[in-house]
């Protein structure tokens, strides 16, 4: 203790006496311009920065921005540029005095990529050697321009994260996830303009997560046309998450087996409410079939809104991988539950959101005929209700209560209060259950 007390009283600066690649170590979890302001501390201090493998700069000011990287590639000649990673909030900033810099830093073997671009118009600032980059890891884009290039190449590239930027046609974007062999982790996030893609590709062999996104509703541009589509064919994908209310058709091919999907789209429908009869079935048939030898699948109550439409005339395909389902169902849709429930007849675990109001006790009329999954397969079943009093949740569980035969969890989600608590668990308690073994639990929450 006295020992301490005295390095303490003596103003020893442990940080200080640490080496330099751990110092560095510690400066490189800090934004660019804190770490500079570290030079102040002391004369140890002065030079310390220059030796950091990242830089994380918002450019402000062209010269500024300039001269200070000039300064630090200057200093660092012989070591490598881990990361950059470079913001844009400024309309005035000049690329063609930036390009320069940038193709230098290329030079410097460049594992981690980001550049966010704030500005109203697109960003062009990659060189001809982030085409052909053989030590580029990473990559995060925001509005940036990328060429078309006869020849592209990045070996080494793993994670691509590619959001709102301009490509010069559809086969831009197709080529340059293509020249990545070992590619596994891609996000796209396009929005709903004139120089976007519109027909999206995605061929990999190495690929395992896919996330898509394309929101039309932030988007001031409106198009109605019906050549949106997305093309996937990844045979080793293990997460695929689309989000889409423009596309139109998702032609899925060569999905794993044990594939976990999250699945939100529209199918290019503006109101779900009200399916014209010019409505495309053979999309949702198409898409069906692609994800039909999945092992996990959430989906939205938009996109099962337009499935139960669908079902209403069109057979469901059997995904016998099928182990967890979680689906947002509206309480008026119910009655095709059973329908879904059969075509996943090994479904292990099921978790039902329920959206909407039952207007009366005879609008949800289940089907007498057991799915094969609630004799053989069924373990674990959970409902959730986010409104005030019950009805249609009372049904559902008697209905999988009563059906159940090897069921061993069932748990009632509810949005009540204390009363309504007691019951719920009251009633609950009157069910017959098929499976001895299963136990039951209304948990209540809040909104």
């Amino acid at each position: 203790m006295s020992n301490r007390g005295a390095s303490h009283r003596s103003g020893e600066d442990r940080i200080s006496s640490l080496p330099d690649h751990l110092l560095c170590q510690i400066l490189s979890n800090l934004p660019t311009k804190n770490a500079v302001t570290s030079s102040i501390l002391s004369t140890r201090w002065r030079n310390i920065w220059l030796s950091i493998p990242i830089l994380d700069i918002d450019i402000v000011d062209v010269t500024t921005f300039v001269t200070f990287a000039s300064r630090f590639l200057d200093f660092s000649k012989d070591s490598c540029l881990h990361k950059l990673k470079l913001s844009f909030g400024r309309e005035d900033v000049d690329m063609c005095t930036i390009k320069p810099w940038i193709e230098d830093a290329f030079k410097r073997k460049i594992q981690h990529l980001e550049v966010d671009s704030r500005v109203d118009e697109m960003i062009d600032m990659l060189p001809l050697t982030f085409y052909l980059s053989e030590t580029l890891v990473s990559l995060r884009l925001h509005f940036v321009l990328l060429h078309r290039f006869v020849f592209v190449s990045l070996p080494y590239l793993k994670v691509m994260h590619l959001e709102d930027n301009i490509y010069n046609d559809d086969d831009t974007l197709e080529n340059l996830i293509s020249s990545c062999p070992v590619l596994e982790d891609l996000t796209i996030v396009r929005s709903v303009d004139e120089t976007t893609v519109k027909v999206l590709r995605v061929r990999s062999q190495s690929l395992n997560s896919l996330k898509l996104v394309l929101d039309s509703s932030k988007c001031w541009y409106n198009d109605d046309s019906d050549d949106w589509e997305v093309i996937i064919d990844a045979p080793r994908l293990a997460y695929l998450s689309l989000k889409d209310d423009q596309s139109m058709s998702f032609v899925i091919s060569n999905l794993g087996s044990s594939a976990k999907v999250d699945i939100n789209v529209s199918f290019n429908v503006s109101d779900i409410w009200e399916l014209e009869d010019w409505f495309e079935r053979s999309n949702v048939g198409k898409l069906l079939t692609g994800l039909s030898s999945v092992r996990d699948m959430t989906i939205s109550g938009k996109t099962l809104k337009i499935l139960c439409h669908y079902l209403k005339d069109e057979p469901m395909p059997q995904y016998r991988n099928m182990a967890r389902l979680q689906a947002k169902f509206y309480i008026c849709d119910l009655d095709m539950l059973p329908c879904v429930l059969e075509s996943c007849p090994n479904l292990k675990s099921l978790v039902l959101k329920l959206k909407g109001v039952m207007e009366n006790e005879e609008e949800i009329s289940l089907s007498s005929s057991v799915p094969k999954c609630l004799l053989s397969s069924l373990e674990n079943v959970e409902i959730r209700s986010y409104k005030d009093g019950y009805g249609a949740e009372i049904k559902l569980s008697k209905y999988f209560l009563e059906n159940s035969l090897v069921l061993k969890e069932f748990k009632l989600f509810m949005d009540c209060d204390n009363e309504q608590e007691s019951l719920l668990v009251r009633e609950l308690s009157t069910f017959q259950r098929c499976s001895s073994a299963c136990q039951v639990n209304v948990v209540r929450f809040e909104r």
